[in-house]
């Protein structure tokens, strides 16, 4: 049965939760259903209170997002004040809270002792793709709800349709940063991520033979990618191009990230062992943390550079 359909049933059978946590790596799927299910909870089947919940401005219902690293504390505290409000239009509130991660701990701390003693008829969607690092406590007070990840090939297959001035092989290097569409597309229309796809390539070819070049080409790197959400979308497409080469050396051909790649991968794999390989990707991980931490990102990359020469 379809997550939907589960969700429709229990609300006909007036056995819905106070709180549900969507987790998965497919975020748009959770969020098409997340204001699917408000709809149906706030409106049933009322095309004018439906279209004033996808539009983000019926009186009942609160949607809270960011493009930041983090949830502002403001965000949270209008969001708890509002929802702790009586219903204005019909019998139930509904809040949703996309990347429910970015939150802090006092903000989750927050939304934890809503859901602890919850108004009447408020219903709180959580949405992650990271669920490891929630709370437990939060954990334990939702009705979780799982979702199926979307393929690469549909994600990138979606991009190109949505924005026809994306190439296929920008969409692939989207498609390891994000499973968003909506942060994808936007992040394309801001930054000219062409001359950066390049660049973060060569570079990734250069720690395999030209390893001294990679560690001074570091710099031009960093002036395709300048704020942290490239250096966070460089480090996953170097992790991705790296995985294709894990992929070409155990035969796995049809998983490879970068398809146009494939001739140049056979040819890379053959003087390349497993060991080293997986050596690069787990350096490649620990830089994503760093980058987390907000370590310099010139830096990471630079101990990349030496690392994997030594």
């Amino acid at each position: 049965m379809e997550v939907i359909e589960q969700l429709t049933k229990a609300y006909h059978n007036q056995k819905l939760s106070h709180a549900y946590l969507f987790e998965g790596d497919d975020a748009e799927a959770m969020k098409t259903t997340a204001i699917a299910f408000a709809q149906l909870i706030l409106c049933q089947d009322e095309e004018r209170c439906r279209l004033k919940v996808e539009g983000q401005n019926h009186p009942d219902f609160q949607y809270v997002m960011t493009d930041e690293t983090t949830l502002k504390k403001e965000q949270v505290e209008n969001l708890v004040h509002h929802m702790n409000q009586l219903p204005i239009e019909g019998d139930y509130k509904v809040y949703i809270i996309q990347d429910f991660e970015k939150l802090t701990i006092q903000g989750e701390n927050s939304i934890l002792k809503f859901l602890e003693e919850p108004p009447k008829n408020t219903i709180a969607i959580i949405m992650t793709t990271k669920p490891e690092q929630i709370l437990d406590t939060i954990h334990s007070r939702c009705q979780h709800v799982y979702f199926k990840p979307m393929s690469r090939a549909t994600f990138v297959s979606r991009l190109t349709e949505q924005d026809d001035t994306m190439t296929v092989p920008i969409a692939e290097l989207l498609s390891t940063y994000t499973t968003q569409l909506e942060v994808a597309l936007q992040l394309h229309e801001n930054v000219e991520l062409v001359p950066m796809r390049k660049m973060l390539l060569q570079w990734c070819e250069k720690l395999l033979k030209q390893r001294e070049m990679a560690l001074i080409g570091v710099v031009e790197l960093m002036k395709h990618a300048k704020t942290r959400q490239l250096q966070l979308l460089a480090l996953s497409g170097m992790n991705a191009f790296f995985q294709d080469l894990m992929y070409v050396k155990v035969g796995m051909v049809d998983r490879i990230t970068f398809s146009e790649l494939q001739s140049e991968y056979e040819t890379l794999v053959t003087q390349l062992s497993y060991h080293h390989l997986t050596y690069i990707i787990e350096q490649i991980t620990e830089a994503h943390k760093k980058l987390n931490q907000n370590v310099n990102a010139t830096l990471v990359f630079e101990q990349i550079a030496i690392k994997v020469k030594g």
